[in-house]
């Protein structure tokens, strides 16, 4: 791997067992978490199930492939034949596992104990409202609730929502405990409040098949409006208070159509605005920023071309923003009269940032070039800003810069303040932020900090903590010591290992046992997550 991509190890101190998986997956329901396990030999006795040979023939580009468990697909899920199977493979794995089911039920147990139940996540101010989600105990989903914002200031760092006897009553806009009652499966894709917060649009899944029923409710009294949209994405999108942009998929699950609907009408007179016919491409869906934008991203595993639409516009119509040119990747948003655009190809690997003018977009500025040594991964517009998330050494950064008023021309970006974090090895994600604001939100994680959520002020460098995981059963950061250290591969290349250790249990004298495990393809390294 390149020197911004190295493979990453980390050396980890056992003791007792973590709840970071349950943590970092707590809107999943808890029954679905699982445990591995070693069997006994008493338990080998049973006799696992085999499946039946049913021959099928699979003709594809003039090659003929033959597959004997094909008959096991079942997308519908309704299968007799399928349903038995799976039916007798969870009984063999039961009975196979039963003789460790008290240690299971004590790893959950205390995996379990280890989560605030009744929790409530960092309020978003959007608009006249803060925005939220809360979790209560025994429940398994979240209730979406907002609050009014009692004054029009604005927003800084230290901006909380008003709760008490004084404060603005909550509203419980969607509660996910109700809508799944009766229901073996369920999950939301998609929760996107309107531009006037008048409504709310949702994807609901019952089954687990990530095609989502999309329905528009009211915000205040939560009644439908309209009719619902089948078979969707959760790629969902306003354009303006009237029409919705959704993406829904082929027989293979692949995202390839996106189509604009005007509330009221009836799916069946959706405009389709795009069709992607090239089956190696998969389409996504995201709105800029300013909220003045949509952008539609066709990508494969090497290339990707985006279109754009003006939301502003009386007629909603998709124009090419970026080409289709095979290995050019690329991702944008807008401010102002420009469109910013993150650049990857085979010689600019780490990518650059350009700039070109809404009006004329064959018209480019480089912001940031290409760097041999940091990785541009994403970027995060404001009215006034710019915030750069960046890797370097295998580390993720953010650079902050400040951006000409919008008209004026734009340059190489120069100045910029990097972010300052505590620990030496860490994720940072970004958050959504408000446009028309100086302050960036962000999470924050590393192996000995749970999950975290900031607000940083981009002018005066104040960084607040709005809310980091309680973790129950004692737990206790101090006690544990973080470190990142170099090692030197075979053919010389530094190699960054991530460490940590409960400190008063440790020798560091080569006696202690160790957990090791290393990982570095894709571009992914989840080493620093807690």
């Amino acid at each position: 791997h390149g020197p911004t991509d190295p493979s990453c190890f980390t050396l980890i101190q056992p003791h007792r067992v973590s709840p970071a998986a349950a943590l970092s997956s707590r809107r999943q329901p808890l029954r679905q978490l699982a445990l591995e396990s070693c069997t006994s030999a008493s338990a080998m006795a049973s006799t696992p199930p085999v499946a039946r040979k049913v021959l099928h023939e699979l003709a594809e580009h003039g090659d003929v492939r033959l597959d004997s468990y094909y008959w096991l697909r079942d997308d519908s899920r309704s299968d007799p034949a399928v349903l038995a199977h799976l039916r007798a493979e969870n009984d063999y794995t039961a009975a196979l596992m039963s003789d460790v089911k008290h240690i299971e039920d004590e790893i959950f147990a205390e995996i379990r104990g280890r989560i605030k139940e009744d929790d409530t996540d960092v309020p978003l101010r959007r608009g006249q409202y803060y925005y939220y989600e809360r979790t209560l105990t025994g429940k398994e989903y979240v209730q979406h609730c907002r609050r009014l914002v009692p004054t029009d200031g604005h927003i800084t760092v230290f901006d909380a929502m008003p709760v008490g006897l004084d404060a603005p009553d909550e509203h419980i806009v969607l509660d996910e405990n109700v809508k799944a009652e009766g229901h073996d499966y369920y999950s939301i894709g998609a929760f996107k409040v309107s531009p006037s917060g008048r409504l709310v649009a949702y994807g609901e899944d019952t089954n687990g098949d990530e095609a989502y029923t999309l329905y528009v409710i009211d915000a205040e009294s939560g009644e439908y409006v309209g009719q619902p949209l089948k078979g969707v994405t959760s790629d969902i999108e306003w354009a303006g208070d009237d029409y919705l942009v959704y993406i829904t998929m082929d027989s293979l699950h692949r995202p390839d159509k996106v189509c604009l609907h005007k509330l009221g009408s009836d799916q069946s007179n959706d405009m389709c605005l795009y069709h992607e016919k090239d089956d190696i491409f998969s389409l996504g869906l995201q709105a800029s920023e300013s909220k003045q934008y949509l952008f539609v991203r066709s990508e494969s595993k090497s290339t990707s071309f985006i279109f754009h639409l003006d939301i502003s516009k009386q007629k909603k119509q998709l124009e090419v923003l970026t080409p289709r040119l095979y290995g050019i990747d690329t991702a944008a948003s807008h401010r102002g009269n420009h469109f910013y655009i993150k650049r990857r190809s085979e010689d600019f690997y780490n990518s650059e940032l350009v700039a070109c003018p809404s009006n004329n977009v064959a018209e480019a500025t480089v912001l940031l070039p290409h760097r041999e040594s940091v990785k541009i991964q994403d970027f995060q517009l404001f009215e006034n800003h710019i915030a750069v998330y960046e890797r370097e050494n295998g580390l993720p950064k953010i650079t902050v810069y400040g951006l000409p008023a919008s008209g004026e021309a734009l340059g190489k970006l120069q100045g910029g303040r990097e972010i300052d974090f505590v620990d030496p090895a860490y994720a940072v994600e970004p958050e959504e932020s408000q446009f028309h604001s100086s302050i960036i939100r962000f999470r924050y994680s590393s192996m000995k900090t749970p999950p975290s959520v900031f607000d940083y002020d981009m002018d005066s460098g104040v960084s607040v903590l709005k809310k980091i995981n309680t973790v129950l059963g004692g737990f206790d950061s101090s006690n544990y010591v973080s470190e990142r250290k170099w090692a030197a591969a075979s053919d010389g290349t530094q190699i960054p290992i991530s460490i940590i250790y409960r400190k008063d249990l440790v020798q560091l004298d080569g006696s202690d046992p160790m957990l090791l495990s290393g990982f570095g393809s894709y571009e992914v390294l989840g080493c620093y997550l807690y």
